[in-house]
């Protein structure tokens, strides 16, 4: 197996889960670390040099942007990231690998903003993006479709929801927050977190529990669209104030407009039922346990000595 992204939050957690599993797992990275090949995505013969490399049986893409927030600055680098760096992956994949199984990340994100009626979110609803990260994501999705098609490629496109756990950059607003109570904590400081749309619902999943249905999945060489989610809904003050309550430290919680993003979807929860037939897949890491020991990780990185 290959997990292209493999330096990333999510492709970490992918190379334990499928070296858990029994599978040689090799990584690649756009900057690789030590033993891992190099892998750009915009970058063709850096594809075709890792595929050539690998000669995987399974690919699993985990790269690409994945900030919504950022993408509504960085539009256009975001599209090419997530559409047109997957373009380059298929286009190599036909001359080195094309037997091998393929599956592409995408995201919650496409659905857009739906009636409360269509929740929870199953895959049969055609995407509606209403950000520029949802529209690549949307845009990729096409890509992978036209490929499977055309070159009977066998692909897998897994919408993946919202993934928490230790290790995920404080780039994202709920790591950023868990990094903040446990600074906060080393000076036993007050903290005020300030969050925007503290009402907006999503579908949490710990990115352990995901990693291990993404490992799977490929295994089984399934292809098709799935969900990837836990199929419940929280909103983000629910998971601040876990976090706040889980603190050792006084905490104050408020709300800011203006942080608010351009068409934020109220809710994106996800119908899971896709995944747990095809798998069997069943999230085994509660919520709490998630959100502490993210709080954890951060409490270990601000214990090193500096």
């Amino acid at each position: 197996m290959l997990i292209i992204g493999a330096s990333g939050f999510l492709g970490g957690h992918l190379l334990a889960a499928g070296r858990e599993s029994g599978l040689e797992v090799l990584a690649a990275a756009r900057r690789p670390e030590a033993d891992a090949l190099r892998c750009d995505l915009l970058d063709p013969p850096s594809i075709e040099a890792c595929l050539q490399a690998a000669r995987p049986d399974l690919i699993v893409n985990a790269a690409g942007a994945a900030s919504v927030a950022e993408s509504w600055e960085r539009p256009g680098q975001t599209f090419s990231a997530n559409a047109t760096g997957v373009l380059n992956l298929l286009q190599a994949q036909t001359r080195y690998s094309p037997q091998a199984h393929v599956v592409c990340l995408s995201s919650a994100d496409v659905y857009g903003v739906r009636e409360e009626g269509e929740l929870p979110l199953g895959e049969e609803l055609p995407p509606r993006p209403v950000t520029p990260y949802g529209a690549s994501k949307a845009a990729m999705e096409l890509v992978c479709e036209q490929y499977a098609r055309a070159r009977d490629l066998p692909i897998a496109i897994v919408r993946t929801f919202n993934l928490v756990g230790p290790g995920q950059s404080p780039q994202f607003a709920i790591p950023s927050f868990a990094q903040r109570l446990a600074a906060a904590e080393q000076g036993r400081e007050t903290v005020e977190l300030v969050i925007g749309n503290g009402g907006a619902m999503r579908d949490f999943l710990d990115v352990r529990d995901g990693a291990r249905a993404l490992v799977d999945l490929s295994r089984q060489r399934l292809c098709g669209t799935y969900n990837l989610c836990s199929g419940n809904g929280a909103t983000i003050a629910d998971l601040v104030g876990q976090l706040a309550a889980a603190a050792e430290v006084a905490v104050t919680v408020r709300e800011d407009p203006r942080l608010q993003r351009p068409a934020d979807p109220p809710a994106l929860v996800g119908d899971p039922r896709s995944l747990r037939e095809a798998i069997g897949f069943e999230p085994a890491i509660p919520l709490s346990r998630s959100l502490a020991d993210l709080l954890g990780f951060w409490r270990g990185r601000n214990a090193r000595p500096s």
